[in-house]
């Protein structure tokens, strides 16, 4: 019997200040012409094998393998047998993500070219990955975007050798303190790395740049560990769970569950059983 031929492109923007589209494409009988973006592409083969050329080198990528092409790279591609090819690609624009990329290596540059097309990477992978769930759901706060945003720029900067590692000084800088006091103050509300950044009267990149080397984490974790906390002294008042993630700005019971054991290796209502059994 002959197999059903099936094409399907989904693309859809991010929900947050950064410019990023996700497509997730499904290829039996289609073949893409020699083509570049604007944008740099980077995504992860899923299922089958996807062929491609660029800048007239040939490649197979594999499930798992990551697939980039730089801002005018020109390239093609198809599936590589008879099996469904199925890829998610993230469309980054180059005006957000290199200055991101270049606070992650702590270098003063806004312009990158990376050199490979196609390599494996796990770490990378499954950024891409839940980058692009994160697009698909609904009602995830603006700072969440823009950490997964960091930490494949953190990543790419590794691959590249130019990563800076998060450091922590004694001497806090008087800016980032009033960062870390509107933080406290506003930790129930959506706050983005725009807010921060305006608070510090800075760039948002040489902001995440001076607030991970003064803290040790970055803005996101540093609001993500202030939520936790905050979480934690919720836990003994008889406010319900649900209400709690609510509260602080968890998507549900659930999202709150998964920040919460990662910082504890427990649950909140497991914790809270064991302080008042």
């Amino acid at each position: 019997m002959a197999k059903t031929q099936s094409n399907h492109f989904h693309f859809a923007n991010a929900k947050s200040e950064i410019n990023m589209t996700v497509l997730n494409a499904v290829m039996s009988d289609f073949s893409y012409a020699n083509h570049a973006h604007e944008e740099l592409a980077l995504g992860v083969t899923t299922e089958g094998i996807q062929e491609f050329s660029c800048n007239g080198s040939k490649f197979r990528s594999a499930p798992g393998n990551i697939i980039l092409f730089n801002p005018g790279d020109v390239h093609n591609g198809n599936p590589g047998n008879d099996d469904t090819l199925k890829y998610t690609m993230l469309y980054l624009d180059p005006e957000d993500f290199y200055p991101l990329l270049g606070s992650a290596a702590e270098l003063d540059k806004t312009e990158f070219r990376l050199s490979e097309n196609h390599f494996g990477d796990d770490i990378l992978q499954s950024l891409i990955l839940k980058m692009s769930q994160l697009v698909a759901g609904t009602g995830h706060p603006s700072l969440e975007y823009e950490h997964f945003l960091y930490r494949i720029a953190q990543r790419i900067a590794q691959r590249m050798g130019i990563f800076s590692p998060d450091s922590w000084v004694s001497n806090k800088d008087t800016l980032l303190l009033k960062v870390k006091e509107y933080i406290h103050d506003n930790i129930t509300e959506d706050i983005s790395i725009n807010d921060l950044s305006l608070v510090a009267n800075i760039s948002k990149y040489h902001f995440i740049r001076l607030f991970r080397s003064q803290f040790g984490l970055t803005p996101h974790q540093y609001i993500l560990n202030h939520k936790i906390n905050r979480v934690k002294e919720a836990l003994g008042t008889g406010v319900s769970l649900s209400h709690i993630a609510q509260d602080f700005g968890f998507f549900d019971v659930s999202h709150l569950n998964r920040h919460f054991k990662r910082s504890y290796g427990i649950t909140p209502k497991q914790y809270l059983h064991q302080l008042t059994k």
